[in-house]
């Protein structure tokens, strides 16, 4: 496991690299292949052009799937917030031309914590799709959406899933598992 920590506005964010075997990359990759997305995913209540997402059943997320008990295990080795239960599971798709804005997955007097997961097999530099923060509207970190990759961070940082470029020809897939204090 290789983890960087990187700090946002006083708030950490981790970054955490070589935690699944390869293998569970690749399958869970194929698996999310197959699933039945649908566009309904938005940014805030604004947004007029959702992405194709699809949701998980956050009863069986943290039993049944190694990226639920996988994301789990990360929240309480990396969290000191104690009582966290996850309320929502679920992955974005999309491709080169679809939109999307800077969103905070909760207000920011909330504690609630986003772990990222990046499903992509594969995914070369060149493609964008970063995962950008901000602080007081300006660019202050980048992620790019390596295959396996972990971002443990507070959901009231301001973020964006930014679109892949035109040379991608694959569809970006980001799972946000999100927790919020009990």
């Amino acid at each position: 496991m290789l983890v960087k920590t990187e700090t946002i506005a006083g708030k950490n964010i981790y970054i955490i690299d070589n935690m699944l075997p390869q293998e569970e990359v690749l399958d869970f990759y194929n698996i999310t292949c197959d699933l039945p997305f649908s566009r309904k995913e938005k940014d805030s209540h604004a947004d007029e052009y959702p992405i194709f997402s699809i949701d998980f059943n956050i009863e069986k997320f943290e039993t049944e799937l190694l990226i639920g008990k996988t994301a789990r295990d990360l929240l309480n080795q990396f969290i000191a917030i104690e009582e966290m239960s996850l309320y929502r599971a679920y992955i974005n798709m999309c491709h080169y031309g679809d939109m999307a804005y800077p969103h905070r997955d909760c207000s920011v007097n909330k504690n609630d914590i986003t772990v990222l997961y990046y499903v992509n097999k594969e995914w070369d530099y060149s493609w964008g799709g970063e995962t950008l923060f901000y602080e007081n509207k300006e660019t202050k970190l980048g992620i790019l959406p390596r295959p396996g990759r972990f971002v443990i961070f507070p959901g009231a940082i301001e973020h964006n899933g930014s679109i892949p470029s035109r040379i991608c020809k694959s569809s970006r897939f980001t799972m946000a598992i999100k927790y919020q204090v009990r």
